[in-house]
């Protein structure tokens, strides 16, 4: 992460992307991810890598206190409706963060659509995050190409 000093500053980021195919119905917490990079320092700039997100469970740690910016983006199929929430320390009384998605997904074409959200929050060290696709019906899909619109991101900012 550029503009932070190892051996000063800790440093936490992760990037995952969901493999092509479709998952329809509700889906909490959505699973499914490939791991680009997961890797954070701390404070004397000792290096772990693939910790802090589990892709088979689709939930991001934090490993060190401070504001996190986080985003993530997903494709609803063609005639379904899609909506998503950002689960705040899901598993302990899961605390819906925010929210996206549509309704309607061009009610004249039938089209699918894409959706993306991004949040800042402080965190100590050990805040989870996931994400949890709410739609229930049968066409209610996230769908993926290999364009990549399926993505989840967090990146530590700054310490508390």
């Amino acid at each position: 992460v550029s503009g932070h000093t190892t051996g000063t500053d800790v440093m936490a980021y992760f990037e995952a992307y969901r493999a092509a195919g479709s998952t329809c119905n509700k889906n909490r917490p959505v699973t499914g991810w490939t791991v680009v990079v997961d890797r954070s320092r701390d404070a004397v700039g000792a290096a772990t890598n693939n910790a802090a997100f589990s892709a088979g469970t689709g939930t991001y740690t934090t490993p060190q206190a401070g504001v996190y910016h986080c985003c993530a983006s997903f494709r609803c199929q063609q005639g379904g409706v899609c909506d998503w929430t950002v689960i705040r320390n899901g598993g302990a009384g899961d605390v819906v963060w925010g929210a996206f998605g549509t309704r309607n997904t061009n009610p004249s074409s039938r089209g699918w659509a894409s959706h993306a959200h991004c949040w800042t929050s402080r965190c100590g060290a050990g805040v989870t995050w996931k994400l949890n696709l709410e739609s229930g019906g049968s066409t209610d899909c996230i769908q993926e190409t290999q364009w990549r619109y399926g993505k989840f991101t967090c990146f530590l900012t700054s310490p508390n």
